[in-house]
């Protein structure tokens, strides 16, 4: 008859929880956040780490601010924040314990990021002739449609962008 040791693999499995759980006393328990560009596929880097591509939805722990960097070619990068702020939760008169320690008395927020890249054919300034540096700015957003650069969507998404900053401009 065959006689196993089961200390060993109960300890595992109780130090398990206590060793994943403290992780979740200094940065709190995940939430769920969507990030959502236009245009779509921007690179996704959250506190300096590559995550993947717009749009997503992913975890983020909610203790704790993040920094969310979106950038494309072709498009200056969007810097924005998730933030930790009270929740309803935290109306409560009594808060203490694990609840607390985990977190859930603050939310993220925003819940849904959104980011509208601004590209970079869109000028900083008029310069001597805003309307010859409007042109200039459209054919270059045509030549990138022509060549493949960008979709048609960049492409109508651009010009406003061109068009919009010369409007409020001139």
């Amino acid at each position: 008859m065959l006689k196993y040791n089961f200390l060993p693999l109960l300890a595992g499995f109780l130090l398990i929880p206590f060793i994943c759980g403290c992780a979740y006393f200094e940065k709190g328990v995940p939430q769920e956040v969507t990030i959502v560009s236009y245009p779509t596929e921007c690179s996704i880097y959250i506190n300096g780490e590559a995550i993947g591509v717009t749009p997503i939805v992913i975890e983020l722990p909610r203790k704790i601010a993040h920094e969310v960097r979106l950038s494309k070619f072709g498009y200056n990068q969007a810097v924005k924040y998730f933030t930790p702020v009270p929740n309803d939760k935290n109306k409560n008169f009594i808060r203490f314990g694990l609840p607390e320690d985990l977190g859930y008395y603050v939310d993220l927020n925003p819940r849904s990021l959104n980011a509208d890249m601004k590209s970079e054919l869109v000028p900083a300034s008029l310069g001597s002739d805003p309307f010859e540096k409007m042109a200039i700015q459209a054919l270059e957003a045509d030549r990138r449609l022509q060549n493949g650069e960008i979709s048609s969507d960049e492409h109508k998404y651009i010009i406003e962008q061109i068009i919009s900053f010369f409007e409020e401009n001139v």
